[in-house]
């Protein structure tokens, strides 16, 4: 355990200190406020912005899918850039083992991705408890972004930490850039109907709507949130289970 946590430690480092990180939070939130701040127009233009549930529901659903296929292609990298500096022959040769290397990547990945997402989403809801003209419960909004990040911001960091960083590592870069780049297509073309939005949805799907859903839509249907769930996790963890079976990949290359 204290290997994976060592490996876990200085991978976090090394991608918190990436100034791409600052670059892709920052252009997310200035798209996020763009959209969502609560000035006099968007006050008028979405009806329910006067709800911090609503605010809350709409960064995740619609602004955070830019954060996250940002940090999707930072991740994408993890293992070919330890193979080109050295670090993972040096790693290879001591007695850390193929599964602790891998776990210790990918839950650093995991830790970096929720924290981003996290500071994404705590930083516009700071913003707008600030900036809408009517007084804020601080403490339900405490609340609803502790619900965001456990019913949505966790499942998600899992999908994209662990996908990004564990099948660039089995597929041709190339490949892994088009595959994410259909899903992206995917994710931002779709737009919320009263009906069960597609399990394969990433930020838009059927969790995200525990946050909040549209009071003229049917009911949530617990089925549909749960497909989305399996398909989050069921993916980030299929993507681990493959490149720990994947040969040539540890002291055999």
């Amino acid at each position: 355990m204290r290997k994976i946590l060592s490996i876990i430690h200085y991978e976090y480092k090394m991608l918190m200190k990436r100034f791409a990180t600052l670059g892709v939070l920052l252009i997310g939130t200035l798209v996020a406020l763009l959209d969502n701040f609560p000035s006099i127009s968007n006050l008028a233009r979405l009806e329910f912005l006067t709800q911090p549930a609503y605010f809350v529901y709409r960064t995740i659903s619609f602004d955070t899918l830019i954060v996250a296929f940002g940090l999707m292609f930072l991740l994408s990298n993890r293992f070919s850039l330890d193979k080109k500096s050295g670090v993972k022959n040096l790693i290879a040769s001591s007695p850390v083992s193929r599964g602790q290397y891998v776990a210790g990547k990918l839950l650093a990945a995991f830790t970096y991705t929720l924290t981003v997402l996290f500071a994404f989403v705590t930083v516009n809801l700071i913003v707008y408890c600030v900036a809408v003209p009517f007084e804020i419960n601080v403490t339900d909004c405490t609340t609803l972004l502790l619900k965001a990040t456990i019913v949505s911001l966790i499942p998600i960091s899992v999908f994209i930490s662990f996908c990004s960083v564990a099948f660039p590592a089995m597929l041709d870069i190339r490949l892994f850039y088009l595959l994410a780049a259909i899903l992206f297509v995917f994710n931002a073309s779709y737009v919320g109907t009263a009906g069960a939005a597609p399990f394969y949805m990433i930020t838009s799907g059927n969790l995200c709507r525990m946050i909040w859903q549209h009071p003229k839509w049917t009911p949530l249907d617990m089925g549909s949130v749960y497909a989305n769930l399996i398909f989050l996790l069921g993916c980030g963890t299929v993507s681990w289970l493959l490149l720990l079976i994947k040969r040539k990949f540890w002291r055999s290359e």
